[in-house]
């Protein structure tokens, strides 16, 4: 399952679809979470990024939503920052499903 976040944790519950993600994993799912848009923010907070890796969920951020953000620099080294081509390549190859979170 591929886990797509585009806004901020602020913003919107996202305990509910992690705890989906987090139970997936349990049932031997593979699972990646990507950070778009405003949740580029949480790929900088160490407790987020630690929760997921804990739970064993690859954590991802999309470079240019980074960059636009001034992010770079600042994102947790748990987190693995991908272009668009890497992004289809997560969609289209490895996960099947795909699960994206706007509120």
């Amino acid at each position: 399952m591929l886990v797509i976040l585009s806004r901020s944790l602020w913003a919107g519950n996202y305990g509910s679809i992690l705890e989906i993600a987090r139970k997936s994993v349990e049932n031997g799912e593979k699972v990646a979470v990507l950070h778009v848009q405003d949740a580029c923010i949480a790929a900088t907070i160490n407790e987020h990024c630690d929760k997921l890796a804990e739970n064993k969920i690859d954590i991802y951020a999309l470079k240019a939503d980074c960059e636009t953000r001034g992010l770079v620099e600042k994102v947790n080294e748990k987190v693995r920052i991908i272009d668009y081509k890497q992004w289809v390549k997560l969609m289209m190859t490895e996960h099947e499903k795909i699960v994206s979170w706007t509120t």
